[in-house]
């Protein structure tokens, strides 16, 4: 889990670089937003695998809804 904390760490990091509106930004909402969803065991996890895998993780969102539903789980891309 230590890898997984200090890549969230990291992201926010550049997040905190980069300002509001960067894609650095919006990803760290993403794992924020995968932290309250999952918790922090399972989204640290997810961001060893991503990381291992050359992918990041995104919300999943149902297949039809209207543009503001919640998301509803979070996937690697």
């Amino acid at each position: 889990m230590g890898k997984g904390k200090d890549l969230f760490g990291h992201y926010n990091d550049l997040a905190k670089q980069k300002g509001p509106g960067s894609k650095e930004s919006a990803y760290a909402g993403v794992l924020f937003q995968a932290l309250l969803m999952v918790g922090e065991r399972k989204t640290f996890e997810l961001l060893e695998e991503a990381d291992a895998q050359g992918k990041k993780l995104k919300l999943q969102y149902p297949e039809e809804t209207k543009k503001s539903a919640a998301p509803t789980g979070i996937i690697l891309v």
